[in-house]
């Protein structure tokens, strides 16, 4: 009996030691690790609006929030993107939900209306399924388009095969992306 009430105590120690180590880490480590996918969104940003060199090119409008979040609901954050002073376009990151949890999908679209690009931030598809959204012949089809465009699975968009909910998901991001810079241009 002396023996079990020793090792569970034993055990008892050993995992307050193990979860204090990493609580600890964790608190170490936070800030770094949110400032690491800051810098990777805004790396993410900049490829789809060219000339932006730097994350102080961008602009966050929070002021549109309250204006648009009922009318698009997975509306994440907009930026504006300057070059040398002049808008050049926007960024309209989207969290829609895909097959199997929500994608974070950052738009970008040009001051003319034509989206630039998409990037995909963040999200739980389906390995080899709708992760595919994050392959560039996917993404290559958006490149251009506008609201004139259809911009519907089937027609002028390619669904990833076995991923249908993935592609109808980000392909209405997109879409409504595109609604909202017009209505803020």
């Amino acid at each position: 009996m002396r023996n079990i009430i020793r090792l569970g105590i034993t055990l008892m120690m050993v995992c307050f030691i193990a979860a204090g180590s990493l609580a600890a880490t964790y608190s170490l480590t936070k800030e770094r690790i949110a400032l690491q996918k800051m810098e990777e969104q805004f790396k993410a940003y900049m490829e789809l609006l060219p000339g932006i060199t730097s994350a102080k090119d961008f602009k966050e409008r929070k002021d549109l929030y309250p204006k648009f979040k009922k009318e698009y609901k997975d509306l994440d954050k907009v930026f504006e993107g300057y070059v040398e002073g002049e808008r050049v376009g926007f960024i309209a990151q989207k969290i829609p939900k895909g097959y199997k949890g929500p994608i974070k999908l950052a738009v970008g679209i040009t001051v003319n209306g034509k989206a630039s690009g998409i990037a995909v931030i963040e999200h739980s598809e389906t390995p080899g399924l709708g992760a595919k959204i994050e392959e560039a012949s996917f993404q290559k089809q958006f490149k251009g388009k506008s609201l004139s465009d259809p911009l519907e699975v089937g027609e002028d968009i390619d669904a990833i095969s076995g991923a249908t909910t993935s592609s109808k998901a980000v392909t209405n991001a997109v879409k409504e992306a595109l609604e909202l810079c017009e209505k803020i241009k």
